[in-house]
């Protein structure tokens, strides 16, 4: 699973584009930070000769799904012909998390500074796959290593077309201002149109778009609360809606202001927030665990997780505290008394209504039920 989608993108980032190594050229030097995995003696493009080697780059992190896709790649080519390097950035962390998790026999270099990136002129926010064929000379770029086999089998064949491009493909901009025009101006609510893709909160300072989504998570969206902090009425608006809106000049907390209030005015409700007392969760600190550590300065906050697992990088003991709150849908407290950020994997087997105080022990953390006051979201219809 992962957590981040790479949207946005600098024109500086792909002026260097034009001056990338093309198909026929001799690649740059690799470099790394680290090696981990099973490379080469020697990873000097001289002693990989006699081997297709299938360079993959990669600025993200790391999970087990990734090290799964890479084994599938390597998978239709048993033998030593072709040679498979994962150059991959993003967390150290969760590279070694995953490692752990998903036993990888290939070769893998960990590049924090993207150099590799910098060094075959590449787009720092992409993901790239370079073939380089048995004499040592790039053969062709593909966007990422899905497709690759077919490619690969061309070259060990000497097949002159093997659907790879001379120069790296370029990324195509994301718009999410795509299809509105002037008759968009304004706030529009209206029914989605069943089968409609869905979006949540797209958009920019001026624009705002949520296609197809419950009324529970526009509001959790709109009024920037998580579920478990939201008190809804018995009746709330069934279906699934779209909600545009479009007033250029407008900042994008004006622009959610004014949405809030059409949402108001349009299903009769009235949205405020209200001291309540309510079942919690204290979150404290138990045993200190090898699977909770102090971030490395400088790492990029990240949180995910998936089917009793969690992982993240860099967050405050609060944020730790919120994906402990959206396990078990009710409120969780921080009370660590613990400063700075930390980064942290946890996984169990146990059942989903035991998963979280699992995870939780195994972060040398503790969860206990109590009673406190605390600020809620409160939804209100009007009569």
């Amino acid at each position: 699973m992962r957590l981040s989608i790479r949207v946005l993108w600098v024109v500086a980032a792909l002026t260097g584009v034009a001056n990338a190594q093309h198909a026929g050229d001799i690649p740059p030097a690799l470099a790394w930070n680290k090696l981990k995995g099973n490379c080469p003696a020697n990873l000097d493009w001289a002693d990989l000769r006699g081997k297709v080697v299938v360079l993959s780059l990669s600025p993200d992190d790391v999970f087990p799904i990734d090290i799964d896709d890479w084994q599938e790649a390597a998978r239709p080519f048993q033998g030593g012909q072709v040679q498979f390097i994962q150059v991959v950035g993003g967390s150290e962390f969760l590279l070694d998390q995953a490692l752990q998790q998903t036993a990888y026999h290939g070769c893998v270099l960990f590049d924090a500074d993207l150099r590799n990136h910098k060094n075959f002129k590449l787009p720092p926010l992409f993901g790239r796959t370079v073939v380089v064929d048995r004499l040592g000379f790039i053969v062709g770029y593909a966007r990422g290593s899905d497709d690759i086999n077919d490619a690969v089998r061309s070259v060990l064949d000497n097949r002159p077309d093997t659907g790879l491009d001379e120069t790296p493909p370029q990324p195509r901009p994301y718009d999410p201002a795509a299809g509105l025009d002037q008759a968009s101006y304004g706030i529009h609510i209206s029914l989605a149109q069943v089968g409609e893709l869905r979006s949540l909160g797209a958009g920019g300072p001026d624009h705002y778009i949520s296609k197809n989504q419950p009324m529970r998570l526009i509001v959790l969206d709109l009024w920037n609360t998580p579920l478990a902090r939201i008190a809804f009425p018995e009746k709330l608006a069934e279906g699934n809606y779209d909600v545009t809106a479009y007033m250029p000049g407008v900042d994008r907390e004006l622009l959610r202001q004014f949405i809030r209030e059409a949402m108001e005015r349009q299903f009769g409700l009235v949205v405020e927030k209200e001291e309540r007392t309510e079942k919690v969760y204290i979150l404290s600190t138990q045993n200190r665990s090898p699977k909770l550590q102090p971030a490395v300065n400088g790492e990029k906050w990240m949180c995910g997780g998936g089917q009793g697992s969690i992982i993240g990088t860099a967050q405050a003991m609060q944020d730790i505290a919120g994906v402990f709150e959206g396990l078990l849908n009710a409120p969780v407290v921080d009370g660590t008394g613990l400063k700075g950020n930390y980064n942290y994997s946890a996984l169990s087997k146990l059942s989903e209504s035991e998963a979280a105080f699992d995870l939780a022990h195994r972060l040398g953390l503790e969860l206990k039920a109590a009673e406190r006051p605390i600020e809620m979201l409160v939804v209100r219809k009007i009569q």
